[in-house]
């Protein structure tokens, strides 16, 4: 392949055609954003896997059981986003570090501009026919990288949609009262009729109580119940 030489001269006396490189402010802003991008998930994650899950609103928690399209439309958006952010960053990263490696050399290959806009396009350049070229040098492993990119962007936008997707589940919790049983037992028919001796006003709310008096012969018992709620 053929090579580029770059030369840029800054004076009449000047004679090194390399270019000198400095470390910007926008490079430490660029850090900062990488690192909060590359951590947000995993403290999210954190939080709900130590909390066994994030309970919502009772509100928040009816209108996600009613409206699940909804919920699943901004939640993918949200990945989206996430993923034009991660590749707009990671894109610039890939600049800044090409311009810091390419600055002190005097010849760049097409190789390595074809591989530095491979990276940053998330795009494969080289065809079936290449794979002779690839071969030598061990460009080979360079192309892989790139493949290996490509696919890992594929999990971004699926990766926050799984963490932040909420969804109902199962708790097991003990409550604290009583029920009546009216399994077969000896007590049943002076149990049948303690009830029908009870002036007990029923509307369309739950108004039934249970008396604790010796007088009681229904037998009671402690109650488990499964309460469905919903969590992220």
């Amino acid at each position: 392949m053929p090579k580029i030489k770059l030369t840029f001269l800054s004076g009449p006396n000047t004679t090194d055609s390399r270019l000198i490189y400095h470390i910007q402010k926008g490079d430490i802003l660029l850090l900062l954003s990488i690192i909060v991008m590359l951590c947000w998930p995993w403290v999210i994650f954190g939080v709900i896997y130590a909390r066994e899950g994030i309970l919502l609103t009772d509100g928040f928690a009816n209108y996600v059981n009613h409206n699940p399209r909804n919920i699943n439309f901004f939640i993918t958006q949200i990945g989206a986003i996430v993923n034009l952010i991660v590749g707009s960053l990671f894109s610039t990263s890939i600049l800044r570090y090409s311009q810091g490696w390419m600055a002190p050399k005097e010849h760049i290959s097409f190789f390595h501009l074809s591989l530095i806009s491979a990276f940053r396009t998330h795009n494969f350049p080289w065809r079936l026919s290449d794979r002779k070229y690839l071969l030598t040098r061990k460009r080979w492993i360079r192309a892989v990288l790139v493949l290996a990119c490509i696919y890992a962007f594929t999990f971004i936008t699926p990766g926050v949609t799984t963490i932040l997707t909420p969804l109902p589940l199962g708790v097991e919790a003990l409550l604290h009262g009583t029920e009546l049983d009216f399994s077969p037992n000896p007590n049943a028919t002076a149990c049948l009729e303690w009830l029908n001796t009870q002036a007990i006003s029923m509307t369309n709310t739950c108004q039934w109580k249970v008396s604790a008096s010796a007088q009681n012969p229904c037998p009671t018992d402690q109650i488990h119940t499964t309460i469905s709620n919903t969590k992220i």
